[in-house]
């Protein structure tokens, strides 16, 4: 799988308007990983799936829980600072954060072992799903449906 080629699709997806605050709806609401999110996406507009969601999830649990998470509470602790020094240093966090975020998906990448997906949509709806987050099915529905309206996909 083209890490480089995944990347640019979760750039395009994620600055289409809209996209960005409900992915971070979801991510604050429900703890749902973004990057493994735009990854299922990527993969459906492939035509393909994973052969499993949680070995995905496993192969990028470490590397989310110690340096993604962390990162993204440090940005979101300087937000509120109102020196400029601290601004600068927020301004860096948030670039290592995205790098961070981009070497997961480059992980994701390795770990992936797809099979065919008839529906574009499956991987995504089989990640937003109830069975993973504490939301209803009809949530979950709603969520993918705002998102793919957004991302301008069918």
């Amino acid at each position: 799988m083209n890490a480089e080629e995944v990347w640019a699709f979760t750039v395009e997806m994620y600055g289409r308007d809209g996209v960005a605050p409900l992915c971070l709806e979801l991510q604050e609401r429900c703890d749902l990983d973004v990057n493994m999110l735009l990854f299922m996406f990527y993969l459906g507009q492939k035509g393909q799936a994973p052969h499993s969601i949680s070995a995905l999830e496993n192969a990028v649990r470490d590397w989310r829980e110690q340096v993604i998470v962390p990162l993204r509470n440090t940005r979101r602790f300087l937000r509120n600072a109102d020196w400029s020094s601290a601004q600068k240093l927020r301004g860096k966090v948030k670039n290592d954060e995205v790098a961070a975020e981009r070497i997961e998906q480059e992980l994701l990448c390795k770990a992936v072992e797809t099979i065919p997906a008839g529906d574009p949509m499956a991987p995504a709806r089989a990640y937003l799903s109830p069975t993973r987050f504490k939301m209803s099915q009809s949530e979950c529905d709603a969520a993918l449906e705002q998102l793919c309206a957004c991302m301008m996909l069918k």
